[in-house]
């Protein structure tokens, strides 16, 4: 389960970020649990963090929540908002299972299900990038 405390990594941040966090984290959560129990996903630490949420070696770990100076990413990414992680996914059976679940239920995703989004999968080789924030496009997966 990833903890709110290893998304902010005691990195200062609000109380509407807090709150973001949470909703974020339950729906991540949920998701990753109904991937394992249907035996589509293991959860993994990634070395780099000692948690599931992605970050280079020796890296800050803004694969979760990102400081307004952060260079990582976007500067208006989600990531400063705490509405999206970076989930480690090594071989990237998460994607894959996400990808697979909306081909067979014809267009349904299981990222609708969870009120989640996605960065497309050729742009996030090693991790899953979630968020709750929809993007322009309004699309489940979408590219940045």
């Amino acid at each position: 389960m990833i903890t709110a405390e290893q998304y902010f990594q005691a990195k200062p941040h609000s109380a509407e970020q807090d709150i973001a966090a949470d909703d974020l984290l339950v729906r991540v959560n949920e998701l990753l649990d109904e991937a394992e129990r249907l035996m589509a996903f293991r959860r993994v630490v990634c070395p780099n963090t000692g948690s599931e949420v992605s970050g280079s070696k020796g890296g800050t770990g803004d694969g979760g929540f990102r400081l307004p100076t952060s260079t990582t990413g976007s500067p208006h990414s989600s990531h400063k908002e705490a509405r999206a992680v970076d989930v480690y996914d090594p071989g990237g059976h998460l994607d894959d299972w996400l990808d697979d679940f909306e081909q067979a239920n014809g267009g349904n995703t299981m990222l609708e299900n969870h009120g989640l989004y996605r960065e497309a999968p050729d742009s996030t080789t090693g991790w899953c990038h979630l968020t709750t924030r929809p993007p322009h496009s309004g699309k489940r997966t979408f590219h940045p």
